[in-house]
C-alpha cells in the first residue's frame, strides 16, 4: 500500500529529518573529539572538564560520520537517504546503549546527561523515520 502525503507534509517531515541529522552529526562529532582528546573548557565561573574516553570517542566519531553521510544523502535527495538515515539512528542507539552500560558504575556529569539526552533524540528520530510519511518522503 502506498502512503500519499500532501506536499507540505512531506516537505515538513523532510526538513525535520534534515535538521535532526545535522544536529546529530554535529553533537556526535563534538563529543567524539572531546572523548578522543579530553577537554578543559572555561565557562565563566565554571570549567567543563571531560577526560579522554577512547572507546566512546571512536564510537561517537564513527556514528557522527555515518550521520554526515546521511545528511549528504538527504540534502542531495539520494534514493538511499532513508536507508542510511535509518542505519545511522540504529548504529547510534546501539552505541549509546553500550555506552550507558559501560558507564553504569559512574561517569562525568556531562557524559551521564549526554548519553540520556542523545539516546532520547535518536529514538525520537527513529520513530519519525518509521512513520509512513517519512518513508515516503525520503525514498
Amino acid at each position: 500500500m502506498m502512503i500519499q502525503a500532501s506536499s507540505p507534509v512531506r516537505s515538513t517531515v523532510t526538513a525535520a529529518v534534515r535538521i535532526l541529522v545535522v544536529f546529530d552529526a554535529a553533537a556526535l562529532l563534538f563529543a567524539g573529539i572531546v572523548h578522543l582528546v579530553g577537554a578543559r573548557i572555561p565557562l565563566g565561573g565554571a570549567t567543563f572538564i571531560e577526560p579522554p574516553i577512547i572507546p566512546a570517542g571512536v564510537v561517537e566519531s564513527l556514528a557522527g560520520v555515518v550521520f554526515v553521510v546521511a545528511g549528504y544523502a538527504l540534502f542531495a535527495r539520494r534514493a538511499w537517504a532513508w536507508a542510511i538515515t535509518l542505519a545511522a539512528h540504529l548504529f547510534a542507539i546501539a552505541g549509546f546503549l553500550l555506552g550507558l552500560w559501560a558507564t553504569r558504575l559512574g561517569t562525568t556529569p556531562f557524559n551521564y546527561d549526554y548519553h540520556r539526552v542523545m539516546l532520547a533524540v535518536f529514538v525520537a528520530g527513529l520513530i519519525l523515520l518509521l512513520t509512513p510519511v517519512a518513508r515516503a518522503a525520503l525514498r
